[in-house]
């Protein structure tokens, strides 16, 4: 199977990974969020507040294959991403009051 090198898997490492991805990626999302206000461009917006779940994803994939950890850390990084660009997505609109 090649020289890949892979632990058991562990439910615990998996959660914990959930847990820190949702928790960095939502406190980066938040800060990208406030960053895609200033943008009037809605697509642009999305992809300012999908950027810290993309990166936590990254991340995750890098680091796969450790016993749960990384997996947990994809898993939370796709719902991370999801939630941070529909987020990111709405702010950049903008309400244009006058």
């Amino acid at each position: 199977m090649g020289d890949t090198v892979t632990r058991p898997f562990s439910w615990g490492k998996f959660i914990l990974g959930v847990i820190v991805a949702l928790v960095a990626g939502f406190i980066g999302a938040f800060f990208a969020g406030l960053l895609s206000a200033s943008v009037k461009i809605a697509a642009i917006g999305w992809l300012i507040g999908a950027a810290p779940g993309l990166i936590v994803g990254a991340l995750g994939y890098w680091i796969r294959g450790r016993g749960g950890f990384g997996e947990g850390l994809l898993v939370g990084a796709c719902v991370t991403a999801l939630i941070g660009g529909i987020c990111g997505q709405a702010m950049s609109g903008g309400l244009d009051f006058k």
